[in-house]
C-alpha cells in the first residue's frame, strides 16, 4: 500500500473533526475537508486545509470530493431529535460514502466509533453503530476504526448552560476521558503507519474517572465560576415521552453511564502514542480559549 499524504475528512468543523483536522494538518498531511457550508467551514478551520463543498446525500458531490484523495476520515453522527426512518449520516450517508470512495480508488477509511456499540442495548442508535461497522469492514477499503471513551470536550460543549454544568443521572462506572488534541494526535499517527490498515483501536485517555469526578474536577480548574446541577435521569426520560431530543439525551447518557469501562488501550499507546492531557489541564485551556473569545 502506497504511503499516504492526501486525506479528506467529513465531520471536519464538528466538535470531535476539528481536533483531528489540526492534528492531521500538523503532522504534515494534505487535508481537505468536505463540507456543505464551505464559508463557514473556512472560518474555524486551519487556513492550510483545503474546504470542498460536498454533501453525504450526494453521491456525485462525494466522487469529486474525493477524487485524488489516499484516505477520507469519517466523524459522523446521528443527530439529537432524529428518528428511525429519516435519513442518517452514519446509514444511508456512509453507504453514499462507501459508494464514491470506492468509485475514487480511496486506499483507506478511518472511522470513529464509540466504545459502547458493543453493549446489549437495542436502541435504535446503537444498532445504526453497529451496522456502520460491519458496512465498512466489508466495503473492500482497508480500514482503521477508532472506539472512543468519553471526549473532554463534551464536558464543555454538551453539559455547560450559561454558568451551569448539567448533569444528567450518576455514574457506574468510571470512563479514561480523552482530549481530542490527544485523540488526533493518534488518528495521525495511524494513517502513517501502514499497518495500522485493518486495525482497530481502543482510544483511553490517562486517567479513570467516574463523571461526577470528571464534571467536579472541571469545574474546579476552571476557576469555580460553574455550578454543578443535577437532574435525575427518570426526569429526562419522562421529558423524552415529549421531546425526541430530550429522549436521545437521556438514552445515550443511560448507555454511558451504565458502561463497565475497563482500560483496553495499551496496544493503542504502544503503536500510537500515550495520551497526557489531564482533565485540569484540558479545563484550564478551555477557559482560556472562551475568555479570549468574548474579549
Amino acid at each position: 500500500m502506497k504511503p499516504i499524504r492526501k486525506i479528506a475528512v467529513i465531520g471536519a468543523t464538528g466538535m470531535l473533526g476539528l481536533p483531528v483536522v489540526r492534528a492531521l494538518a500538523e503532522a504534515g498531511f494534505e487535508v481537505t475537508a468536505l463540507v456543505r457550508n464551505p464559508d463557514k467551514a473556512r472560518r474555524v478551520l486551519p487556513s492550510k486545509v483545503v474546504v470542498v463543498e460536498a454533501d453525504v446525500r450526494d453521491v456525485a458531490s462525494l466522487r469529486c470530493g474525493l477524487a485524488g484523495q489516499d484516505a477520507v476520515y469519517l466523524s459522523l453522527s446521528v443527530a439529537p431529535g432524529e428518528a428511525p426512518g429519516d435519513f442518517h449520516t452514519e446509514e444511508q450517508g456512509l453507504e453514499n460514502i462507501l459508494a464514491a470512495a470506492r468509485d475514487a480508488g480511496v486506499g483507506r477509511i478511518a472511522y470513529l466509533s464509540a466504545l459502547v456499540h458493543d453493549t446489549d442495548s437495542r436502541w435504535w442508535v446503537i444498532d445504526i453503530w453497529r451496522k456502520a461497522l460491519v458496512r465498512i469492514k466489508v466495503s473492500g477499503i482497508a480500514y482503521t476504526i477508532f472506539y472512543p471513551s468519553n471526549f473532554m470536550e463534551t464536558l464543555e460543549q454538551r453539559h455547560v448552560v450559561g454558568k451551569r454544568m448539567m448533569m444528567l443521572g450518576r455514574a457506574e462506572h468510571p470512563n479514561y476521558w480523552i482530549a481530542g488534541d490527544d485523540y488526533g494526535r493518534q488518528v495521525a499517527k495511524a494513517f502513517a503507519l501502514p499497518a495500522a490498515a485493518g486495525r482497530e483501536y481502543v482510544i483511553q485517555g490517562p486517567e479513570a474517572l467516574t463523571y461526577d469526578e470528571a464534571a467536579e474536577r472541571y469545574v474546579e480548574a476552571t476557576g469555580g465560576g460553574l455550578k454543578i446541577m443535577r437532574v435525575p435521569l427518570w426526569l429526562v426520560r419522562l421529558g423524552g415521552l415529549f421531546s425526541r431530543e430530550l429522549d436521545f439525551n437521556a438514552r445515550i447518557m443511560q448507555a454511558v453511564l451504565n458502561y463497565p469501562e475497563t482500560f483496553k488501550a495499551q496496544d493503542t499507546w504502544d503503536e500510537l502514542g500515550a495520551p497526557a492531557t489531564t482533565i485540569e489541564a484540558f479545563a484550564r485551556r478551555d477557559s482560556k480559549a472562551a475568555y479570549a473569545t468574548c474579549s
